[in-house]
């Protein structure tokens, strides 16, 4: 297990790849430092999977400068943001991929990895 973090700079989409045999934990997401003082602006968190674009969630400068996830990524995705008072830093882990991930029940036959985003 490895520590992975990366700044995501307003306007600059950043694609990721976990590497081969390689999971990643995306964990946690903050805003950096505040260029202008607007108040209290939201910030959309974007990830781009395939063909699909979602909000993981929307920080606050004020509320919400950070916020926690628990999601896991094997294939390369992209996250973005409409800050444009900075950048905004997500950080987690890598982990290897070891031969029973995804989970394998060998005594149970009929459960099925899914993978929500094909």
């Amino acid at each position: 297990m490895e520590f992975w973090g990366v700044e995501v700079k307003a306007g600059q989409p950043l694609k990721v790849n976990p590497g081969n045999a390689k999971i990643l934990h995306l964990s946690q997401a903050s805003l950096g430092e505040c260029k202008s003082s607007k108040g209290n602006e939201s910030v959309p968190l974007h990830v781009k999977f395939g063909d699909q674009k979602l909000v993981l969630g929307t920080l606050s400068t004020e509320n919400f400068p950070q916020l926690a996830f628990d999601l896991v990524f094997e294939k390369e995705f992209e996250l973005s943001h409409n800050w444009k008072s900075g950048s905004v830093y997500f950080c987690g882990y890598k982990s290897v991929v070891h031969d029973e991930y995804p989970f394998v029940f060998p005594a149970a036959q009929s459960l099925h990895y899914v993978n929500f985003f094909r």
